[in-house]
């Protein structure tokens, strides 16, 4: 039974690294003569409400510096970090293989603390496609969902596994140094600082259409990552002759341990 409930987790961390591994924002750089990105019915990507604040600066710290080191670890939120939430909302706009308009949405969230007990909660949902995973653990008990089918597991029987490195993981995606663009903006409830990310900023050797960081001076961790790109993929259904649109936004927020609601799965509680 212990190696049977290792195999139900280990589908679902499978589950989530694949859809990680389809989820880029950007794509093969473009050759002359090459399709144009296909549109959708002129529909632009959604971007985050950003609020100029006048006395940023007396609330929370002095303007970030002029440049920033990507390669700097003290930019990112680990999961070593105590309690922290973590959210990607991935946008694909293109065409199927017979040319009718397609829309495919990913998003994958997960919640850390480790009061009053260890608790970790994961969730991946696509809309437009099809695939979605849930996966909760609480102290000693663990309860994964795969396709609305509760699976109930001993947290003991997932030692060596870390459903973490399912996420996706901006540090090991961007390098180099990024240039302020932007001051004092409000974004997850931060004062930050906005930088602006070129194609030689991505590890990837793949186009880039923009990509910015906004960086919180109380911390000094990047609690957004923003990029438009466009890419060939077979993602969903998705045309792998055509370009399709990618929007791809990461939120990091650390909070209070504790201050999380990480409950039952409802499929696992009845």
């Amino acid at each position: 039974m212990k190696k049977q409930n290792s195999i139900y987790f280990a589908l679902v961390i499978i589950l989530m690294a694949s859809l990680a591994c389809n989820i880029g924002g950007t794509a093969p750089a473009t050759e002359s003569g090459q399709e144009e990105p296909t549109t959708v019915d002129g529909q632009t990507n959604p971007v985050a409400t950003l609020v100029p604040t006048e006395d940023a600066a007396n609330t929370d710290g002095p303007v970030g510096s002029e440049t920033i080191d990507l390669a700097d670890p003290a930019l990112y939120i680990t999961s070593s970090a105590p309690a922290y939430t973590f959210d990607t909302a991935i946008q694909f706009n293109g065409v199927d293989v017979t040319g009718a308009v397609k829309e495919v949405s990913l998003s994958m969230t997960e919640e850390t603390q480790t009061l009053p007990q260890k608790s970790q909660s994961f969730l991946v949902i696509v809309t437009g496609g099809e695939g979605s995973a849930e996966t909760v653990v609480i102290g000693d008990q663990g309860y994964s969902v795969f396709q609305e089918t509760c699976f109930p597991f001993p947290a003991s029987s997932t030692e060596g596994l870390d459903l973490s490195e399912g996420m996706p993981n901006l540090q090991d995606e961007i390098t180099g140094q990024a240039q302020r663009v932007e001051s004092g903006l409000d974004v997850n409830g931060f004062v930050t600082d906005k930088y602006e990310l070129t194609s030689e900023n991505m590890v990837s050797d793949n186009e880039l259409i923009s990509s910015f960081v906004y960086v919180a001076r109380d911390g000094g961790f990047i609690t957004r990552f923003e990029a438009q790109g466009r890419s060939k993929t077979e993602y969903q259904g998705l045309d792998p002759n055509q370009f399709t649109n990618v929007s791809t936004v990461y939120n990091y927020i650390p909070v209070e341990d504790g201050s999380l609601d990480i409950t039952i799965p409802a499929v696992c509680a009845k």
